[in-house]
């Protein structure tokens, strides 16, 4: 069996926790072994909140055999670089999909990946690798979603849009059928964005222009 880490140890890793074990695979495939701290250091009572051992940081942790890791992050950039870490350590990633999750056959689904609960992801859509989708957030059919993206909780993407890496969207935003959203982007929280979102601009509102 193996043993799943959790990188980061605020707010979402501790919900990625307590999803993890109503996800599939728990208690079959594999456990969960603790935390690992990332760039940025708690507060002891913060530590506190922790339901699983600390286990160091992603830089000295000594990686086992056996062991699998996810990223419970939600900064696009941040997750990237600390995956990167124990990838080039030969660290293996893992995805956490919640049983609640609806993923059709069809879907293409890189690793790293966590679909929290009531996720919907439908007919031939494609996400790639170290994606986050946070509780009833969802995909419609032949979307796609690029590496390291974080969509957070209700995000609905709609059919046939096109995701690039790095993004993140707040809770509630909206991208309706067509649309595209370009690397580094960011979403603000109820936004809707009907058309083309450039690379790295940040936009909000409805419909979604750059701040």
């Amino acid at each position: 069996m193996k043993h799943l880490i959790i990188i980061g140890v605020g707010g979402f890793a501790r919900e990625v926790f307590w999803h993890a074990q109503d996800s599939v695979g728990y208690g079959t495939d594999w456990d969960i072994k603790g935390f690992l701290d990332g760039d940025v250091k708690l507060t002891a009572e913060e530590y506190e909140k922790l339901s699983a051992p600390l286990l160091g940081d992603v830089d000295s942790y000594v990686i086992e055999p056996d062991d699998c890791f996810i990223c419970a992050i939600g900064s696009p950039k941040v997750k990237e670089k600390l995956t990167q870490r124990i990838l080039a350590r030969d660290g293996a990633f893992i995805n956490v999909v919640h049983n609640s999750a609806i993923v059709y056959p069809t879907v293409r689904m890189g690793r790293g990946n966590i679909l929290c609960p009531d996720v919907h992801i439908l007919d031939h859509a494609k996400i790639g690798n170290f994606v986050t989708f946070n509780g009833r957030s969802g995909m419609g059919h032949d979307a796609e979603v690029g590496d390291y993206s974080s969509l957070m909780g209700s995000v609905e993407i709609m059919g046939y849009v096109r995701i690039g890496r790095r993004t993140f969207w707040g809770g509630g935003a909206r991208a309706v059928p067509h649309s595209r959203v370009d690397d580094d982007a960011t979403v603000g929280v109820a936004s809707v964005v009907l058309r083309r979102i450039k690379a790295g601009d940040t936009v909000f509102g409805n419909p979604a222009m750059p701040i």
